[in-house]
């Protein structure tokens, strides 16, 4: 994952922690909030990987509906729509960030987050973990490595 989507997907496991507790009622109306997205920083990551100074501005939004309640089921859908630009001198690489994370309480108790979609530098498709123990259910086609060299040899020239 990439680091401003770790640091999304941590966030919201930490807040559902919290507020959510045991679960949630079925049908409650959501607490609907958009947070638009527009950052610019050096990229460590790339830096190292390519070789050369990467800076990445990120541009989006992320839409958070929350439900509240007791119960199981659907408590938070996060949804992503990130464009990314990653620069190195006149040679620029895009990808997106796009997709759902549904963070879901089973019948068991058990806290699920369903991480759906493409996400830079690590897969497409759908990734399911036990927020509890921090243990992968399913995981998708790691694609990392493929989308890590195509973005080096734009950002290189090679």
């Amino acid at each position: 994952m990439t680091r401003w989507r770790t640091i999304v997907v941590l966030a919201s496991a930490l807040m559902l922690a919290g507020v959510v507790g045991p679960g949630l009622a079925a049908g409650a109306a959501p607490k609907i909030e958009r947070i638009p997205v527009s950052e610019t920083s050096d990229d460590e990551f790339l830096t190292a990987e390519c070789g050369v100074p990467v800076t990445v501005a990120v541009e989006g939004h992320v839409i958070t509906r929350t439900f509240p309640g007791d119960g199981t089921g659907v408590a938070e859908v996060r949804t992503l729509n990130l464009g990314f630009r990653a620069t190195a001198g006149d040679r620029t690489f895009r990808l997106r960030d796009v997709g759902v994370d549904v963070t879901r309480i089973e019948p068991d108790g058990t806290l699920v987050l369903y991480v759906i979609g493409q996400v830079p530098f690590g897969f497409a498709g759908a990734l399911k973990i036990d927020l509890e123990t921090g243990d992968a259910i399913l995981e998708p086609r790691d694609r990392s490595q493929e989308q890590l060299q195509k973005a080096c040899s734009v950002l290189t020239g090679t």
